[in-house]
């Protein structure tokens, strides 16, 4: 039994991780060329950021409860004035419910930071043979016990936060519309939006084959779970606890969504889902595609800046974020329909201007 659980463990990471950035630097460090255009890669992605001294204050390695992976970092922007109302964004990272930590993020936290929101990354238990009792779940209470310590170390510096938005990429994408559509309303700060890159919407076999279905119901749920017989109410009742696809109703928070045209690992089955679901039930979204990209998202860089704006516009919107001067050189020329705006399609509902119709 344990020989089987160790190989399916090790088939899932084989399917999860192949393009995360881990892989990619173990396979590239030996080659200065292709490190090179990794690193080129990485920055047209938008996952380079810097943060210099004098930018803020950074405060790592907060606990937000008493396990090994209960931390958090906090970035405060001195541009944020503590009497003011600011925008808390909570980045979560991926790396397939298995692996990743919270430095993974740590170029969004910067980037939304320079731009006026109070941002935050946390850890969290990651599933393994060594810790079979963590499962989804574990995970969402975690992120909900993230959130109260993030609100009582607000209070305690002094800032006064107008509301929080939730994110992440690939399986932080995952678990953040999953918080945000079925705890968003009893967070310690209620989700007033999320924004997910390239996350799995649902884990049932529709939109995956029977084995990595089944296997991500068994770790996702601890349960064990026969491919054959993924149509029982037990296998039924677990894949829909673990897929935001099945919380989505009136109501559900406001969502951003990005995912690849050429990826094969989260595939567009779920983007397409998530669209459909949204709209029926009439909630504002933006989607947008990357028609050229991967699950790394790394090829369409104008759907990366489409992606950001995106974020705070809604971050105005919902969450009281003052609008952004424009640029001195903004004409309106501006206007005129970009290639990465024919990418992007919002909501009717939805108050992110951008789609070009």
């Amino acid at each position: 039994m344990e020989k089987k659980k160790t190989t399916t463990g090790r088939r899932l990471l084989r399917i999860l991780l192949r393009t995360t950035a881990v892989i990619c630097i173990l396979f590239l460090s030996g080659c200065g060329l292709a490190a090179l255009l990794y690193q080129r890669s990485l920055d047209r992605g938008g996952y380079l950021e810097s943060w210099d001294a004098d930018e803020g204050r950074v405060l790592t390695g907060l606990s937000y409860g008493e396990g090994a992976a209960n931390k958090y970092d906090l970035y405060l922007h001195k541009s944020i004035k503590p009497e003011s109302e600011a925008p808390l964004l909570l980045l979560v990272h991926g790396g397939a419910w298995m692996g990743g930590n919270r430095s993974d993020m740590a170029y969004a936290c910067k980037y939304y930071g320079k731009k006026g929101c109070i941002t935050a990354t946390m850890d969290y238990s990651l599933i393994s043979e060594k810790r079979p009792e963590v499962t989804i779940k574990t995970m969402l209470d975690e992120i909900a016990a993230c959130t109260a310590a993030l609100k009582k170390q607000l209070e305690k510096e002094g800032y006064h936060v107008s509301g929080m938005a939730i994110g992440g990429t690939s399986a932080g994408g995952h678990l953040s519309m999953l918080y945000a559509y079925s705890r968003g309303k009893d967070s310690a700060i209620p989700i007033a939006f999320v924004f997910d890159k390239v996350g799995p919407v649902s884990v049932t076999k529709d939109f995956w084959d029977e084995k990595t279905a089944a296997t991500l119901i068994a770790y996702g749920a601890g349960i064990r779970v026969d491919p054959k017989k993924l149509d029982t109410p037990e296998a039924t009742e677990a894949a829909n606890s673990l897929s935001p696809l099945h919380f989505i109703k009136d109501g559900t928070p406001p969502t951003i969504f990005a995912y690849g045209g050429k990826d094969d690992l989260v595939k567009p089955v779920h983007r397409d889902a998530l669209a459909k679901a949204l709209e029926e039930h009439h909630i504002a979204n933006v989607r947008i595609d990357f028609p050229n990209s991967n699950h790394a998202l790394w090829d369409d860089p104008d759907c990366v800046e489409q992606f950001r704006k995106a974020v705070l516009e809604y971050c105005v919107t919902y969450l009281k974020l003052p609008p952004a001067e424009p640029a001195p050189e903004a004409t309106a020329a501006s206007s005129e329909t970009t290639p990465a705006a024919e990418t992007a399609k919002t909501s009717e509902t939805g108050p992110a201007a951008t789609t070009e119709k």
